[in-house]
């Protein structure tokens, strides 16, 4: 009995109960520190001096809770009950030492922050004020000349992109995407030449030789100001398992070389440490060959590779992460079956769970906030995130240039997709639609520049067409307007209402009639019911316009019916302001 009496007041004891308190609230503590070394940009020796802070407050602690248990019991002694204790020694209270422990705990998480971000980027400002350095990855060519290994090329091509262009996350360094590189693939023309056209002060030239499980580089580092010269040299190998961290340190060695080193905090913010599994690397890198080929077949084949990386090993990010972008992909085009848009989503929140640094991710997660979930707020932060991780990452200036464009920041949008061409010149994507913000803002003649422009990096480029169309007839020319947009239908014949609208809007009302009838004697779908409702919106049939509007699952363009100009006349309609409230754009 006695030791149970023993133990009770043990237990009881203020003192005793402060450091079970502390103990359980720092365990807890502890464990949030992966999520914010990932999330805050913090450098693993945070969870370091979070545990010493930890250590040093656990004395002060239990040795305020023996003052309090001290005060209390003069207190009780003088009659004093319940709260009054409480109100004259409220910061005394083990609950208020938990609170304090906290509060000191932001505190020092703020200021760690931003202190590691002086530390680990220590004369950021003054690097960034340095001018910027500007290189091109050449394609890889193969030593083996073996075409059944291009799948293999291309994806060592993308890899050493995109760790080099993490680097500009604190250096003023400019890499062009591997779409823009490409377009020299096959051709014969001097270093020099590449180099201006292009726009670049370095290029990087690499033979590859590839096996089952490995590869050998041969990479030559050439700077072309003021005149041609090889300043390095390497012959490096590695096996697939191995192949990330393989890629981050070569991409570390170039940077050197180019003068834009990097401090060992920046290293080991950015390095890669860990191995992946060869054939769930091979499955990717098949996938993502695959998808960059931007053909149906492509895209069926390259989700079919994806899934395949998945299966293999469900805890790889890049899979999860390929698999998004390759759903994102068929969501913005006619072949969305309805459901890309939350398969996208699946995939993109599965990769964030494994991995929280990779800018693809975010700009999935951004783009999935955009266009399917219609989160904006969240859509903005993670384009935001991933620009700030990757800030040469041009489809993700690409995507938040048409989120601002949605949030009525027409000039920021343009700002934004000028940087999507600026880190990749030679994709048409970059071109011909940013033809659209400037025909929404009133520039035709900048709209119709760029469409043509378009034809110079793609011959016949759809978007091309379109934006060309909308920007004559815009312009009062809709003899060219429909000459482009028939030419645009002739091609692509999903796009045949496109051609629909400019009959409408020209009075050609039987050939729209005629486009609207063919569209709906063909299933639903979303890709159609965007057509449709920019036709009915010209025809002035606003009851069939909002039929389509409604229609779900919607299309990723769906949301942009808001701003754009073909819509001004649906937009008049009170009816709209229902579709306004769903849609909850940031004010």
């Amino acid at each position: 009995m006695s030791e149970n009496k023993n133990i009770k007041k043990i237990i009881s004891s203020p003192v005793i109960q402060a450091f079970l308190i502390y103990l359980s609230s720092g365990w807890i503590i502890l464990e949030m520190t992966d999520y914010l070394i990932s999330n805050y940009d913090l450098t693993a020796r945070f969870r370091d001096i979070l545990l010493i802070i930890m250590i040093i407050g656990l004395p002060i602690t239990l040795f305020l809770t023996w003052i309090f248990s001290r005060e209390k019991s003069k207190e009780e002694e003088k009659g004093v009950r319940g709260f009054k204790i409480l109100l004259k020694r409220p910061w005394f209270s083990i609950p208020g030492v938990v609170v304090i422990g906290l509060l000191i705990f932001s505190a020092v998480r703020y200021v760690y922050q931003h202190n590691t971000e002086d530390a680990a980027f220590q004369n950021i400002a003054a690097a960034m004020q340095l001018p910027e350095v500007s290189l091109a990855v050449l394609p890889f060519t193969s030593f083996t000349g073996n075409s059944d290994q291009d799948w293999v090329i291309a994806g060592q091509h993308e890899t050493l992109i995109h760790e080099l262009s993490r680097v500009s996350r604190f250096r003023p360094l400019r890499i062009i995407s591997r779409s823009t590189v490409d377009a020299f693939k096959n051709y014969d023309k001097p270093i020099a030449e590449i180099a201006r056209e292009i726009d670049v002060d370095y290029l990087v030239e690499t033979s590859v030789l590839a096996s089952e499980d490995s590869v050998t580089l041969q990479l030559r580092l050439i700077h072309l100001v003021p005149e041609e010269s090889i300043v390095w040299a390497e012959t490096s190998s590695s096996d697939f398992k191995h192949i990330l961290g393989f890629y981050n340190s070569l991409a570390h060695q170039i940077a050197r070389r180019v003068n834009l080193a990097l401090s060992p905090d920046e290293e080991e913010i950015l390095g890669i440490d860990r191995e992946i599994n060869p054939e769930c690397y091979k499955a990717y890198l098949r996938g993502m060959y695959q998808l960059n080929l931007l053909t149906p077949e492509g895209m069926d084949k390259g989700l079919e590779y994806l899934h395949e990386a998945v299966r293999i090993d469900p805890a790889e990010p890049f899979a999860h992460a390929g698999l998004a972008l390759g759903y994102l992909e068929v969501a913005h085009s006619p072949l969305d079956p309805g459901d890309a848009l939350t398969k996208a989503e699946a995939a993109a929140s599965q990769a964030f769970k494994l991995d929280t640094t990779l800018a693809e991710i975010y700009t999935a997660l951004g783009e999935v906030y955009l266009y399917e979930l219609w989160k904006f707020d969240q859509a903005r932060e993670y384009l935001e995130k991933a620009l700030r991780i990757n800030p040469n990452l041009a489809i993700a200036h690409y995507h938040y240039a048409w989120a601002l464009y949605l949030f009525g920041d027409t000039e920021g949008a343009i700002r934004e997709h000028n940087l999507a061409r600026k880190y990749d010149p030679f994709n048409p994507l970059h071109t011909a639609w940013m033809g659209i913000l400037y025909y929404s803002n009133g520039q035709m003649d900048e709209a119709i520049r760029i469409a043509l422009e378009s034809f110079e990096l793609q011959k016949d480029y759809s978007g091309g067409y379109y934006v060309l169309g909308l920007a004559y007839l815009q312009a009062g020319i809709p003899e060219k307007a429909i000459e482009a947009h028939q030419k645009l239908s002739e091609l692509y014949p999903w796009w045949s209402w496109g051609l629909g609208y400019t009959y409408a809007v020209t009075g050609h009302i039987a050939e729209a009639e005629e486009i609207v009838n063919q569209l709906e004697s063909v299933d639903p779908n979303n890709w159609n019911a965007v057509g449709l409702t920019m036709i009915y919106t010209a025809l002035g049939r606003m009851d069939e316009a909002f039929k389509w509007l409604n229609y779900e699952p919607h299309h990723a363009f769906t949301a942009w019916v808001a701003v754009q100009p073909e819509f001004k006349e649906l937009r008049k309609d009170p009816s709209f302001d229902d579709f306004l409230e769903r849609l909850n754009l940031p004010g």
